[in-house]
């Protein structure tokens, strides 16, 4: 169900993408339209570097999917989607979809990579009373990173 000032849009994506995608997400509790969403915002926004191209490039086996999306951010998305080179706006959903359904890009107040997330977790520092805390992602504000 869109949102306010959202229109449906039907990019066509391979069915074992769709399908692993939106297991991930019901495990995680949320729905494949919002993890579509963010996706797409992080990616306009320039936050959401474009992981490498789909594994599961079942030829014959797309159909339109739904996804709901602003036209202010289908337009920033698929400007951003052309000056990467990235054929279609199908391509590119179905890009974020299979990066999210094999666990390279995660939601993590915003949408981050896997080798984000690993610095995230990994990278720690101590301040003068010991006390150890994470590095925030670059980019993140103090507030969007406790989140």
């Amino acid at each position: 169900m869109p949102a306010a000032g959202e229109t449906e849009r039907a990019p066509n994506v391979a069915k074992t993408v769709w399908e692993a995608a939106g297991a991930r997400a019901q495990s995680e509790g949320l729905t494949l339209t919002w993890i579509m969403r963010r996706a797409l915002a992080e990616y306009a926004a320039g936050t959401l570097l474009l992981p490498c191209i789909t594994r599961n490039s079942e030829v014959g086996n797309r159909r339109g999917r739904s996804v709901f999306a602003t036209d202010d951010l289908w337009l920033r998305a698929d400007v951003r989607r052309t000056q990467d080179a990235v054929r279609s706006m199908s391509a590119l959903c179905e890009i974020l979809l299979d990066a999210y359904a094999r666990g390279d890009i995660h939601h993590y107040a915003r949408m981050i990579t896997t080798a984000q997330r690993d610095a995230l977790t990994t990278q720690h520092h101590s301040d003068s009373n010991g006390t150890v805390s994470a590095t925030a992602l670059p980019g993140l504000t103090a507030k969007e990173h406790a989140q």
